[in-house]
């Protein structure tokens, strides 16, 4: 008899902490949403491998006043989000030039990849096979391996070329999840709230738990016993 276990319906698999799950950051607005992923993971002791392209740069710093400009990135993004340099193990930065980085080859291990917040630019590299990025290679080997690759796109109104190329990634198996603003539970009260939401779901996806969020059905008090015990 066969000791591996199978997923339960309708659950995502738990993922052993083994392989890395590959971030990409790109020069959407949104990047404390890569930002707080990064650091949920890295709290799981979850390996992360982290690209930024280039004009995510000047995104991150407009919006969050972090220079993630010159050497020791890693250090960087920990010393940024408050995290120990103890966590350095489990971090690697990669340029989005490095077409020869471990991300890039379909024979390098990995629990699948994040692109948070996704451009428009960068989702149209993606769906068109275009990989002249780290970023967009790495998608693609996501796909090709069949291996998760979750988009969070970041564009308002969509255009048609826009849910085209949504459209191609879902059809190639690419879970499309927007940070769409959620009001049904007092968490999501605030913007902390919001991002904890976005956030949260991409953990799901990879079968991570969390608790950024208390969970519909959580927020419902115990019913009252009708009748005394005889």
């Amino acid at each position: 008899m066969s000791s591996t276990t199978s997923t339960p319906p309708n659950q995502s698999p738990v993922y052993p902490p083994v392989h890395p799950i590959v971030v990409g950051i790109t020069g959407a607005s949104g990047s404390i949403l890569g930002f707080r992923l990064i650091e949920e993971l890295l709290r799981l002791d979850r390996k992360v491998q982290l690209v930024m392209t280039e004009k995510s740069y000047q995104v991150i710093f407009e919006e969050t006043g972090f220079k993630i400009g010159g050497q020791d990135k890693a250090l960087r993004v920990l010393a940024h989000l408050g995290l120990p340099e103890s966590k350095l193990d489990c971090l690697q930065v990669f340029e989005n030039n490095r077409l020869d980085a471990p991300p890039s080859s379909g024979t390098h291990m990995t629990h699948g990849m994040v692109v948070i917040p996704c451009s428009m630019g960068t989702l149209g590299r993606i769906a068109n096979g275009i990989t002249d990025t780290l970023v967009a290679r790495a998608a693609d080997v996501t796909l090709k391996e069949h291996r998760k690759l979750i988009v969070v796109p970041r564009e308002s109104p969509f255009n048609q070329i826009h849910l085209r190329n949504l459209m191609t990634l879902s059809q190639c198996g690419a879970v499309i999840m927007p940070p769409m603003l959620t009001f049904y539970l007092p968490d999501f009260g605030n913007i902390e709230g919001q991002i904890n939401y976005t956030v949260g779901k991409v953990l799901d996806q990879f079968g991570l738990g969390h608790d950024l969020y208390t969970r519909w059905g959580q927020h419902i008090p115990a019913p009252e016993m009708a009748g005394k015990p005889a």
